[in-house]
């Protein structure tokens, strides 16, 4: 008898796997028969990302149990893999899995022979990843996509005492910078490339120059100065000095897409050497003669990194297609005379583009820039590109300009473009609608009332939207208006809904910083109730990122009435800045205590947890409360405890109850992961009570780190 599954189309199939993770469906269908599993290996082969380790759900267990052995035991599934996308905010661990994958009794062994794209983002470097990287870009790759976490102290993970730290730190940098070495070289196969390294120290932006350590060109290594097979390239630099280092490496690129921190090199160059930057002194088109497409984004300060654009414009004025975005919010310097300039046709004309133009066809820009401009000025800019006779000559007179009152910014951009990074102005530019990304930041203020209310219309495809405060008294004050419309108006705003948004952030900026919590004023009641209004109007929230937990707490206790119930229920991804334990007011050191109560209750269904922590891992407190006269005092005679063993093994201890706490209330918990600063002393106590408490699960412990898959 034919099984019914049997009878179904493959567009069948099609539909019902588009509402499937990869993981789901190797679970639930693979090895019921020979064309299913047929079929499922053609669409992994077609997939783009493949294997996707970032799903919040997917746990450590079943990952070892159940995942790796299916995959592992069928060479026809293996080999129809072809791309794998790893996150490391809230993957599994990429030890683990290059453990799994890459390696067999501790010799290298790939189980994806055909596996040509690597998607790796937010990574913190380790020496297995390092090798593996170095051998999969020599032998298999064509795509790499390569980004490192924000927190410049993550990139390279930390463990032991400080002398080990240093060693170790030295020599994973070290091993990047022959991994990078080897990238623009002949040992690497891939034809695109995107690499962010803006938040590497500057020794290895320097890695390629000549250097008696790693030169170059290193001949006992037998790697040649340059990659032929690099067609495509994304790089995220700090200075442009590694950029023209990069560039005599990569002969056959076609696109280039460079963003920089600063428009500088490291050196200051004489006057005489300025003079000679004004013109080109050799055209890249005998560097990188196929280059068609070139972007280049960048925050410009003063006039000599003018200069500098000026010269790399002319270097590559044979391309067909230039991208350029430029912005500078403080333009009051003595060194900026170019920026007073008003930004129009002729601005454009003589900076952003090259001298002489040779092949260019397609050319989009946007700059953003602190400017005060009167609304006449506008329609004078805008008409200054349609008499200009070069934009007449090449059709490129219809630009957009507006001005941003708020901060007083101006922003000028071509009308093609359909990219902005930020704009919190939106009601007054509804030209502006069709440019806006899927992840809005927006400045919380009364006028914000308005955009709500057409938010649907101007952000049909917004997934994730930032709200930026502030916290003074005058802002709270200002905010009174808003909150009032918020009740007032309550019938209407009940229709309006965030439809599509998943992500929500409140606050942006997370370090570990974090000031010690404030007393509580009544005028944060008002920004309570609006955050649990937007908070309200998210009808399918995944993932709420709050910088201050205790904005949470007031919301809870301040504004409940006005938070939608089960608002919250859905929420799988939950991060928060959390204020130190050991440091701080009485009423700040305790607000840990709430933590897992408040996630028990109103997001049942957690699956990843991350936490930015000032210095312990443990949210719970253990000091006695110290009388605010005599702060000073005793909050260094309760440092100095901090050290003894008996502290250490009180703090193990409170830290086991806090982990066996919160994976008791959320049982769907599968990641936890918190940025703090511990001791080296305590590290290993940490790694053996994880490792008895929690004997299936995996664990990452570092002194600024603690990670752990369940």
């Amino acid at each position: 008898m034919v099984n019914k599954l049997e009878i179904l189309p493959n567009e069948i199939f099609l539909h019902i796997f588009s509402y499937l993770s990869w993981d789901d469906i190797l679970i639930s269908l693979w090895s019921i028969n020979e064309r299913i599993n047929s079929f499922i290996c053609s669409i992994f082969s077609i997939n783009k990302y493949g294997i996707i380790f970032n799903k919040p759900g997917l746990s450590y267990k079943k990952c070892s149990s159940i995942l790796f052995p299916l995959i592992f035991n069928s060479s026809s599934l293996c080999s129809n893999i072809k791309s794998m996308y790893f996150d490391g905010i809230y993957s599994i661990p990429f030890d683990f899995i290059y453990e799994k994958i890459f390696y067999h009794n501790d010799k290298q062994r790939i189980y994806f022979p055909n596996l040509k794209s690597l998607y790796i983002t937010k990574c913190l470097l380790s020496q297995p990843i390092l090798q593996i990287l170095s051998t999969l870009i020599k032998y298999q790759l064509d795509e790499l996509l390569l980004t490192f976490h924000g927190d410049i102290n993550e990139i390279f993970d930390h463990t032991g005492d400080e002398v080990s730290n240093t060693s170790i730190e030295k020599d994973k940098e070290r091993m990047f910078q022959q991994l990078l070495c080897q990238i623009f070289s002949d040992q690497c196969q891939l034809a695109s490339l995107k690499l962010n390294i803006k938040e590497i120290i500057n020794s290895v932006d320097q890695c390629l120059k000549s250097h008696p350590s790693l030169p170059s060109k290193t001949v006992s290594d037998g790697l040649q100065s340059y990659c032929t097979t690099l067609r495509y390239l994304d790089i995220h630099l700090n200075n442009a000095d590694f950029l023209e280092d990069i560039i005599e490496r990569i002969p056959n690129v076609e696109q280039l897409s460079v963003d920089l921190k600063k428009l500088q090199r490291y050196w200051s160059p004489t006057d005489s050497e300025l003079q000679s930057l004004i013109l080109p002194n050799e055209n890249w088109f005998n560097k990188v003669p196929k280059l068609k497409c070139f972007t280049l984004k960048s925050c410009i300060y003063n006039d000599l990194e003018f200069t500098y654009l000026k010269w790399l414009l002319n270097n590559i004025n044979h391309v067909t297609k230039l991208d350029i975005y430029l912005y500078n919010d403080d333009v009051w310097r003595k060194d900026q005379t170019i920026w007073k300039s008003i930004i129009d046709a002729n601005f454009i004309r003589q900076y952003c583009l090259p001298d002489q133009i040779i092949n260019l066809r397609d050319f989009q820009f946007y700059i953003c820039i602190r400017y005060q401009l009167l609304i006449s000025d506008i329609e004078k800019i805008k008409n200054s590109f349609r008499i200009h006779p070069f934009f007449i000559d090449h059709q490129w007179t219809n630009v957009e300009c507006f001005y941003q009152q708020k901060g007083s910014y101006q922003h000028i951009f071509s009308s093609t473009l359909r990219k902005l990074q930020f704009f919190d102005a939106l009601m007054d530019h509804p030209i502006l609608v069709e440019w806006l990304p899927a992840h809005v930041k927006i400045y919380l203020r009364p006028s914000i009332y308005l955009f709500f209310e057409q938010f649907n219309k101007l952000c049909p495809n917004a997934s994730c939207i930032t709200f930026i405060s502030g916290c003074s008294p005058e802002y709270l004050e200002r905010l009174m208006s808003l909150s009032t419309l918020f009740q007032t108006q309550q019938l209407n705003l009940n229709n309006i809904q965030f439809r599509n948004v998943t992500k929500l952030r409140l606050g942006h900026m997370y370090n570990r910083r974090f000031p010690h919590l404030e007393n509580f004023r009544d005028e944060y009641k008002t920004l309570a109730k609006i955050y649990a209004h937007i908070i309200s109007m998210c009808t399918q929230l995944r993932y709420l990122s709050v910088s201050k937990f205790e904005w949470l707490l007031y919301i809870i206790e301040y504004a409940f009435d006005d938070l939608r119930k089960d608002a919250l229920s859905a929420v799988q991804y939950a991060e928060f800045g959390i204020t130190s334990c050991n440091f701080g007011y009485n009423e700040s050191v305790h607000v840990g205590k709430h933590l897992v109560s408040v996630l028990g209750t109103f997001m049942p269904h957690l699956k990843t947890l991350c936490l930015w922590r000032l210095d312990d891992f443990p949210w719970t407190s253990i000091r006695p409360d110290i009388p605010s006269r005599r702060y000073g005092i005793l909050i260094l005679r309760w440092q100095k405890t901090l050290r003894t063993s008996e502290s250490i093994l009180q703090h193990v201890r409170v830290f086991e109850e806090d982990l066996c706490e919160l994976v008791e209330q959320l049982k769907g918990l599968v990641y936890l992961n918190i940025y703090g600063k511990t001791s080296y002393k305590k590290v290993e106590l940490y790694r053996l009570m994880v490792q008895n408490r929690f004997p299936n699960s995996h664990n990452d412990i570092q002194t600024s780190r603690f990670r752990l898959w369940i």
